[in-house]
């Protein structure tokens, strides 16, 4: 498994707008660390965000973005790219308009230490984020993504369904719309992600990939499959709780939902056995289920899957979110 890596406000910043006037940006980021898409996270205190003023003598070896002038009051790190994320961190309880422009936009509630999640789509092009009067703008390198083609699938299983069928979809989109709907408290992905596999397996489909099922284009694939014998066992990448542990889905099979806090859900699709329930508290390693090839499948595999709101993202990269809790 790849080692957890920290990662700092980078490329990402386009802009950071505060109230009396435009910040001059200084750029106190060490030569050696600023060409890697990965830099280290800042460390914080609260006596960063009272001070009226930052003092450059006292920042001397952090490596952040820096305003000159009113107070920086949000600062964000993690991984800056389509289907990834970055944790922000504010007052606490303030509200955060996060929104794709100024006239697409909603507003979510740091928690109580100023913590706040931000996921970006698989298709993300721009995402504004904005608190305590200070803005931050990510504008997004499109992602070359796979094209996956499956052949040979049942009609049932693609495009033509019984009305029996579909009332067994509707019923399972129900169940599914409950798990998604969690929200726990504590958040449960600061350590960042472990692979959910760790005897060997064969990686068959990347996240993103454009999915062609019968030679009809469908929905982009959300997940990452990983091939591995049935019976192989499947552990918590992060901490959570368990939103769903249902082996009647129809698309699914057998699937189980982890909600790791702020809206973050974790999906293991086509699992043959379960081993939690719903409600459960899990740590990070726990087991959760077996590798299965139960429903839309073609053969014994995970796959991992990751949504945060109604955003689609690439579970692999959280695998290099910062092990630091800032």
């Amino acid at each position: 498994m790849r080692a957890l890596l920290c990662l700092a406000l980078g490329a990402a910043l386009v802009s950071t707008a505060c109230a009396q006037e435009t910040p001059k940006i200084i750029d106190i980021e060490p030569a050696a660390e600023r060409s890697g898409e990965l830099r280290r996270a800042p460390e914080f205190t609260q006596e960063d965000f009272d001070n009226p003023k930052y003092d450059n003598t006292a920042l001397e070896g952090r490596d952040f973005h820096m305003v000159q002038g009113p107070p920086l009051k949000l600062h964000c790190y993690g991984v800056e790219k389509q289907g990834g994320a970055v944790m922000c961190r504010t007052k606490p309880n303030a509200k955060v308009k996060i929104g794709r422009s100024d006239d697409d936009f909603y507003y979510e509630t740091a928690d109580d230490r100023g913590y706040l999640l931000v996921g970006f789509d698989r298709d993300e092009r721009r995402t504004i984020v904005e608190a305590e009067g200070n803005r931050l703008e990510y504008n997004f390198t499109p992602r070359d993504y796979d094209t996956s083609r499956i052949d040979g699938l049942p009609p049932s299983q693609v495009s033509t369904f019984t009305e029996a069928q579909l009332k067994r979809i509707r019923n399972a989109s129900a169940r599914k719309k409950k798990g998604f709907a969690s929200r726990a408290q504590e958040l449960g992905f600061t350590n960042g992600f472990e692979l959910p596999i760790k005897e060997e397996f064969i990686k068959t489909t990347n996240f993103g990939a454009q999915r062609i099922l019968n030679g009809e284009p469908k929905k982009p694939h959300y997940g990452v499959d990983l091939a591995a014998p049935v019976g192989t066992p499947i552990y918590a990448p992060a901490d959570g709780i368990v939103s769903l542990a249902d082996d009647e889905l129809y698309f699914e099979g057998a699937m189980v939902l982890l909600d790791h806090g702020q809206g973050l859900i974790s999906m293991y699709l086509h699992v043959d056995a379960i081993t939690v329930q719903e409600g459960q508290a899990v740590k990070q390693g726990e087991q959760i289920a077996t590798v299965g090839s139960k429903g839309r499948s073609t053969g014994p595999h995970l796959c991992w899957r990751l949504k945060w709101r109604n955003r689609n993202l690439d579970p692999e990269l959280l695998t290099e979110w910062p092990n630091d809790d800032h």
